[in-house]
């Protein structure tokens, strides 16, 4: 490793063998304590990314009717492919500000868009990811409706570190999807839990006129960012800067 790089948190290498652990009370704990230091920038990358996504709606609805994406599946899922293309890059670029935020590297709303320095990458990542939860959840719903939500479930949580991986790590996007799902299988229940917790966490959050989403949503980001720090490690790039914003290895 470069000698002006050094590793805060975990270890890949470990990680892929099983040889990590984490405590849920931990990392929401953390997660709660970086998104009071770390809140107004994730909260702006928010804004812009609902604001591309109700553009994307806007001129979706122009070419095809409601009455149309309700009864066309093929169109759905053409929807979730374009939406999971465009999404992915400041959806990459909203979990590098929760990887840095986890090693309390301060951050713009702007730098959502520093997802696209990994572009076609996290596109490849999202794409694969979005098809495999569709086929799966299409198989699974023919059985019966809760196995294919249980499904779905399944894919979000074991694939949940690829993204990380692309954005972070540089790794390529067929390694990054199955290191993740790789790591997440050694402590697979314990995935799955935060992950409901996640849930109830939203869902308790949405009562209050949603109000509690403009808490919740960025730290979620910032509790993968945690998660990822404990169980991966984030490069950083020792240069003695006293406004390290950028000191993240990328």
């Amino acid at each position: 490793m470069n000698d002006n790089k050094l590793i805060v948190g975990g270890s890949l290498t470990d990680a892929l063998t099983g040889k990590y652990d984490f405590s849920l009370k931990s990392v929401i704990e953390q997660s709660f304590n970086v998104t009071k230091n770390h809140l107004g920038s994730l909260l702006g990358g928010f804004l812009i990314l609902f604001g591309i996504n109700v553009l994307m709606v806007l001129v979706l609805i122009n070419f095809f009717s409601l009455e149309s994406f309700e009864n066309s599946l093929e169109l759905q899922f053409v929807t979730s492919i374009i939406q999971a293309v465009i999404n992915a890059p400041l959806l990459g670029g909203l979990m590098l500000m929760g990887i840095k935020h986890s090693v309390d590297i301060k951050t713009k709303a702007t730098q959502v868009f520093d997802g696209f320095q990994r572009l076609m990458p996290l596109i490849v990542v999202s794409l694969i990811a979005t098809v495999l939860n569709i086929i799966l959840t299409l198989l699974l719903g023919q059985l019966h409706p809760n196995l294919g939500l249980l499904g779905s479930l399944y894919l979000t949580v074991v694939l949940a570190l690829a993204m990380p991986l692309v954005i972070e790590r540089g790794t390529g996007p067929l390694n990054a999807l199955y290191y993740s799902f790789r790591i997440t299988h050694y402590k697979l229940p314990k995935f799955i839990v935060l992950f409901l917790l996640i849930m109830g966490a939203l869902f308790l959050a949405i009562i209050p006129f949603g109000l509690g989403l403009i808490w919740m949503l960025p730290m979620i980001y910032n509790l993968i960012g945690v998660v990822y720090k404990e169980i991966i490690g984030v490069t950083i790039i020792n240069n003695d800067d006293p406004e390290p914003s950028d000191n993240i290895s990328i």
